[in-house]
């Protein structure tokens, strides 16, 4: 609860400094310009993104259970009506929680399995932003690419230890104070010793999937007039995905315009008042979604909120 309260009045915070650098009344003034129908492909993509991390994880899933791809879609869409309304990682407690009382997984592997998943998302834009920085013009630091290159490299390592040399990263984890844990969890890297094939097709859904986040990009920018590049917006899209690192405030409030000045004005060099329309419309359309799309999942896979929210408080 402390940690929750925190983050709202850092997103306070931030709502405070991003309203120093633009003009408030001109972008509600675009935005209130935006005709009803330009939404529509945004929030088609806003659907696509996690029905396709959906099927990876129903892909990273398989060698453990069968898992309905309907259960999946409706239970990320809860997941993320969760993670936007209470930033402390409740949606992942939401999808083991599920996991565990439907399919009889074991609930801690469950939740760390989840969080793997995630996992693969930061390898992959790690990887991706790296290589972006070479081919699109930006305002990045010169060191970057090299820095994201070689935490890239570490992480990628890392991994191979655990999944690929579990004898050895069991000889690391017998020093640790927390034996038990460290084994527990090593024994649930397993799950990535998988099929080249597997990999193969979680990399691929990885990519589609924030292929579908940029052009919620796209179509939020020419909502507003504005046309951009779709290269651009997916490499916005991989660097905004990194600032989901810093703690948020409920709702994403300051920490998604404050991430958004950052990115697109600060990063690519676009107009702030512009990028901000963009990011306050986008905003307001995520919200209306996320908050339709997680009833539905709610109330279809029936979830015991209370539970989860229980759960999810007593890690903090």
């Amino acid at each position: 609860m402390v940690k929750i309260i925190f983050n709202a009045l850092l997103g306070l915070l931030l709502i405070f400094i991003w309203s120093r650098f633009v003009n408030i009344e001109e972008i509600f003034h675009t935005i209130s310009k935006v005709n009803p129908l330009s939404l529509i492909p945004i929030f088609f993509f806003l659907l696509l993104s996690p029905i396709i991390r959906s099927i990876r994880l129903k892909i990273f899933l398989s060698e453990i259970k069968k898992i309905s791809l309907k259960d999946l879609i409706m239970l990320n869409g809860a997941a993320l009506m969760l993670n936007f309304l209470i930033p402390i990682r409740a949606g992942e407690i939401a999808k083991g929680v599920y996991l565990s009382q439907k399919y009889g997984l074991n609930l801690g592997k469950a939740v760390i399995w989840v969080f793997i998943d995630r996992f693969v998302d930061f390898l992959v834009v790690l990887l991706l932003a790296s290589l972006f920085v070479s081919l699109l013009p930006t305002q990045l630091p010169s060191g970057f690419s090299k820095t994201a290159l070689v935490i890239f490299i570490l992480a990628l390592l890392g991994t191979y230890l655990v999944v690929f040399q579990i004898n050895l990263s069991r000889k690391i984890a017998s020093f640790l104070p927390f034996k038990k844990l460290s084994h527990f969890m090593l024994d649930s890297f397993t799950i990535l010793d998988r099929h080249p094939r597997d990999l193969f097709l979680m990399i691929l859904t990885t990519l589609l999937a924030y292929l579908a986040d940029a052009f919620i990009l796209y179509y939020g920018f020419k909502a507003v007039g504005y046309n951009e590049d779709i290269l651009r917006m997916y490499f916005a899209q991989l660097l905004t995905a990194l600032t989901y690192l810093i703690p948020a405030a409920p709702g994403f409030v300051g920490s998604a315009e404050a991430s958004g000045l950052l990115v697109f004005s600060g990063i690519f060099g676009i107009d702030p008042n512009i990028s901000s329309s963009v990011v306050v419309l986008l905003h307001i359309s995520t919200i209306l979604f996320v908050l339709v799309f997680g009833i539905i999942g709610v109330l279809n896979l029936k979830l015991d909120l209370g539970l989860i929210l229980r759960k999810a408080l007593k890690r903090r």
